[in-house]
């Protein structure tokens, strides 16, 4: 539907408000924020479901149902920490990102519905592995499409938007699929599954770029009074000995005349190149590292990758420890087990407004503030040791804590790292190529929260198994801490830089 818009030569304000809608500003947003729920969602709606399916509809023997669970999960990161470069680099040098994007969508599509279907624990894992790729390819493409959409002062508040219905996604879908497993078994998991998939792919349809709207618009639009396009002569030219032209300029359809004097143009040409070349003598040379290498350099960007790395490895952690360890402790079923998954995810919902603050006073102090504060309910969490009220009770509150302390961290990082793109551009122009490296910026944010989902579950079980619950909270409370310093040094820009320039001013 969208190419065909695109193809067209006609004036956009022929296609009438519902052109206008799939094209706006908002209908881009609430798309990509969809796609991004729906990819989580359908990522870990099949967490409570996996091991008992890996068994009664696999064949899978009790014994190696985790060995399965691991493959099918480490896949599924593996195929994002691989694919999200690439895909980052084929969107800068692509001119419409809506084809990318709708690869992502179609290969979401099959994927689910792969894994709907299948009964072979083989064919599970291929299936996790196309759905690793769709991710890599919408996280990438949808954060792109933000930063190409929004202004500049708002870039926090929605990566931050985005980000958030990721995190709600990502938190509430085992808890509605802990319910819908048990009540109407699996093939209702799947079929709310396709249902927010089919959703998402409307929307994305749907969803026209703001890029294609531009290509509706006449370029010279003629002039307003008399509706024609300006015809313009010049007519009697004079030169003068001081090398400028008198010129007697006429507009073939009025009867109106200005003169004018101008310089000649070779005197002006002559004068540009002594004392503003349009072509530096020493000019800049073409990028000869890849933009992704280029990225990597800068301490900056850096900043915001482990940041991104920090949060998500922190809530992956919980998605591997939190239920067994509520099961040990305290007996709780499946439900009472996902139930206790909303004490992370409600704050998530504060997303925008922490990206709005970002955009007001800068990334900096909120992601170090983050950082330093999450790490504080995570260490006390060791305090939780027994089945008793009060312990349940701080537990969940410690939780909560948790929840909305993470939630400082997710929105500065991510928009920080379209900024630092800017700020590289301008302070070496050219130095991405032509096509910039906004898709290859966010497929490194990717890669990382691939990274995250695959470490925080197996070196936080390990903890855990080995070392106990106190000190696998210990762990992920210094790595929350560790967070803080890059972002204190390199988030917002370099600290001691700035310091310099406000003495220097």
């Amino acid at each position: 539907m969208a190419t065909d818009v695109e193809r067209s030569d006609s004036s956009p304000q022929a296609y009438g408000w519902l052109f206008r809608l799939r094209s706006s500003t908002g209908f881009i947003l609430a798309t990509v924020c969809v796609s991004f729920f729906t990819d989580a969602f359908i990522y870990g709606v099949v967490v409570p479901v996996l091991p008992f399916s890996l068994q009664d509809r696999s064949g899978v023997p009790n014994n190696e149902v985790q060995w399965w669970t691991s493959v099918i999960f480490g896949v599924f990161g593996a195929a994002i920490l691989v694919t999200s470069p690439i895909w980052g680099w084929v969107a800068d040098r692509t001119p419409n990102r809506t084809v990318t994007f709708y690869i992502g969508l179609s290969i979401q599509l099959g994927a689910t519905l792969l894994f709907g279907l299948a009964e072979g624990a083989w064919v599970l894992v291929i299936s996790r592995l196309f759905q690793g790729l769709s991710t890599a390819i919408v996280y990438t493409i949808g954060l792109a499409i933000i930063v190409d959409t929004v202004d500049r002062d708002k870039i926090g508040q929605w990566t931050g938007t985005a980000m958030s219905s990721l995190s709600f996604g990502l938190i509430i879908s085992p808890l509605i699929g802990g319910i819908v497993y048990s009540s109407a078994g699996y093939m209702a998991v799947f079929g709310l599954a396709m249902a927010v998939v089919f959703i998402n792919i409307i929307m994305g349809l749907s969803m026209i770029l703001h890029p294609s709207y531009e290509q509706q618009r006449p370029q010279k639009p003629p002039t307003a009074l008399s509706g024609h396009e300006p015809n313009y002569e010049i007519t009697n030219a004079t030169r003068h000995k001081n090398g400028l032209l008198t010129t007697h300029i006429v507009d073939e359809h009025r009867s109106s005349a200005t003169t004018s004097t101008i310089p000649e143009v070779s005197d002006v040409l002559l004068d540009a190149e002594e004392h503003s070349p349009l072509l530096p003598k020493d000019e800049k040379r073409s990028p000869t590292l890849p933009p992704v290498i280029t990225l990597l350099t800068s301490p900056r960007v850096l900043a915001s990758i482990f940041g991104i790395f920090v949060n998500v490895c922190i809530l992956a952690t919980f998605d591997g420890t939190l239920p067994l360890f509520v099961k040990t402790t305290f007996n709780w079923n499946p439900l009472a087990t996902g139930l206790v998954f909303l004490c992370l995810a409600v704050p998530a919902l504060a997303g925008p407004l922490v990206g709005m603050a970002s955009d007001r006073i800068g990334p900096r102090w909120i992601a170090v503030i983050g950082c330093a504060a999450t790490a504080v309910p995570l260490i006390l969490m060791r305090l939780v040791v027994n089945d008793s009220t009060e312990q349940k009770v701080l537990l969940c509150c410690l939780l909560f804590l948790t929840g909305c302390t993470l939630v400082l961290i997710v929105s500065p990082v991510t928009s920080d790292l379209s900024l630092a793109i800017e700020e590289m551009e301008n302070e070496q122009p050219g130095v991405f190529g032509p096509g910039g490296a906004y898709a290859q910026a966010f497929s490194l944010l990717n890669s990382s929260m691939a990274a995250a989902t695959v470490v925080g579950p197996v070196v936080g079980g390990w903890l855990s198994e080995n070392f106990g619950w106190g000190t696998m909270t210990l762990v992920m409370g210094i790595l929350a801490l560790s967070g803080a310093i890059p972002s204190l040094f390199f988030t917002g820009g370099a600290l001691f830089k700035k310091q310099e320039d406000r003495a220097e001013g």
